[in-house]
């Protein structure tokens, strides 16, 4: 541990390694805070700029897109898989790419950023579209937002048995490494999401295994995933696709806020709520939300699959008149066309 002093030995019998993520950057650049930015240098800038690029359609690409995008800039958005927000249902994808598009956002999915060069007043970037052809943009900025490397780099690591995989650490289900008495949580973890709740979780887990007291472990098909873009992005379980990879009879239930009391009393009626089923037995394998405030809605959906609820449960709770939550019911009562306000 360093001091103001020079170099201090700790002691300890455990260690919890926390020590978080960085932006990733396209390869052979560096982060520059007047033209190319991170998800740090943009909280900095002082003006709204007229236009920029972000590379990356994930939360923070997707979430910068849509609020500089209400604030006038011109956006453009790259991704260079075949849709954007890749890790959602793929309706959900769909739709959000729909309104990016109806908002005055530009969308290329299929894109790749083959060079990146500072101009005069701005940066320019040669692209690779998905028709194969080559097309020269210019932007006052460019976001890079194609994900986060764990900071698991010279911290010692290689001096005990602590396993990694690209740099991400590998825990068991009481976050314990493969060194005993070192534990990792957050972004270093391998295999779950770089989640501020996740790490949350995976830190009480850990602590209450140090501590010799009971706690229930992560569940990982129970965590809530949050993209706050306008209109908004939550999700929790397993995509319809997934699902049927997994070898379920599924059945779905959707619902679209249209016909919602409270979204048409704010003015906000785009998107839909989506839930994929069990067939069998009636499980909840997945819920899917785009639309006003999704992110206070899918707790409910949480709620419901780590009491091991069935589609029953939700379809006989009583949803209070006007609210958003209303919808949730609905596309859980249209998995059998039973939905009252279609």
């Amino acid at each position: 541990m360093r001091t103001g002093e020079g170099v201090q030995t700790v002691e300890t019998k455990n260690i919890i390694v926390a020590t978080g993520s960085v932006a990733r950057m396209l390869p052979g650049l560096e982060p520059d805070p007047k033209t190319i930015l991170t998800n740090v240098e943009i909280l900095d800038m002082r003006a709204i700029p007229k236009s920029m690029v972000v590379i990356g359609s994930g939360a923070v690409g997707s979430e910068f897109a849509s609020m500089f995008n209400r604030f006038g800039t011109k956006v453009t958005l790259l991704e260079m898989l075949p849709r954007i927000v890749p890790f959602e249902d793929e309706e959900v994808s769909k739709e959000r790419e729909r309104l990016f598009k109806k908002s005055g956002i530009r969308v290329e999915t299929g894109a790749h950023a083959e060079k990146l060069e500072r101009s005069e007043g701005g940066v320019r970037i040669t692209v690779t579209l998905s028709n194969g052809k080559q097309e020269v943009l210019a932007a006052d900025k460019v976001l890079v937002g194609v994900g986060r490397k764990p900071v698991t780099d010279d911290i010692g690591l290689e001096t005990t048995r602590v396993e990694t995989d690209r740099g991400f650490i590998k825990v068991d289900p009481d976050q314990q490494t493969a060194e005993p008495g070192i534990y990792a949580i957050g972004d270093v973890v391998a295999g779950t999401p770089q989640l501020a709740h996740v790490a949350t979780k995976e830190g009480m887990v850990a602590v209450a295994h140090i501590a010799g007291k009971p706690v229930e472990r992560l569940n990982r098909m129970r965590i809530p995933s949050c993209t706050y873009t306008e209109p908004g992005i939550a999700s929790v379980g397993l995509a319809e696709a997934e699902a049927r990879a997994r070898g379920y009879k599924v059945k779905v239930g959707k619902f679209a806020f249209m016909p919602n009391s409270m979204a048409s009393i704010l003015g906000r009626h785009n998107g839909f709520v989506k839930v994929v089923s069990d067939e069998t037995y009636g499980e909840i394998l997945g819920v899917h939300i785009i639309g006003p405030l999704a992110w206070e809605l899918i707790p409910e959906a949480v709620a419901a699959m780590s009491a091991e609820a069935t589609v029953e449960t939700i379809m006989n709770m009583i949803h209070a008149h006007p609210t958003l939550h209303e919808a949730v019911g609905e596309a859980f009562n249209n998995i059998y066309g039973l939905a009252i306000n279609a």
